[in-house]
């Protein structure tokens, strides 16, 4: 019975200390190259308040970035962008694509994109809280309001 709670402890005690390998910096070259291109690319002057990397035995790696604007970034382990949150402001044009644009300037003209999210097609949160979902061929298949 001993040996079977000194077990369960220990796997307790190692799911603990493996949740605690985040690191948090300020250095932008503990991100990967390609995620720090794609903030150089598309925001001006850019300025990192830090960076959350987050280490999971079980998961690949994340990185959180917070630039001094509060803008968010999440970029997947390899330095792929996954989300981009800029609160009330508009995220980069360059981000957005043609589709979803036009998509935009038909049927919310007045609005702008305050959130974008990639991962199976394209999600925007809008200045005017309206959230759209597209898929992956560019068509819509979401409206929340």
């Amino acid at each position: 019975m001993k040996k079977w709670f000194f077990i369960v402890g220990f796997a307790v005690g190692t799911i603990q200390l493996s949740r605690a390998g985040d690191v948090i910096t300020q250095d932008a070259m503990h991100l990967p190259l390609t995620a720090r291109n794609f903030i150089n690319r598309h925001f001006e002057k850019p300025k990192i308040s830090y960076i959350k990397i987050e280490k999971d035995w079980f998961k690949a790696k994340k990185y959180e970035v917070l630039l001094t604007d509060r803008t968010e970034i999440e970029f997947d382990s390899r330095g792929n962008w996954l989300e981009v949150d800029c609160k009330r402001k508009a995220v980069p044009a360059t981000l957005v694509p043609g589709y979803v644009q036009a998509y935009l300037d038909e049927f919310f003209p007045e609005a702008f994109i305050t959130q974008i999210e990639r991962d199976k097609g394209i999600e925007v949160e809008l200045s005017n809280d309206f959230s759209l979902k597209f898929n992956q061929k560019g068509e819509l298949v979401d409206i929340d309001d």
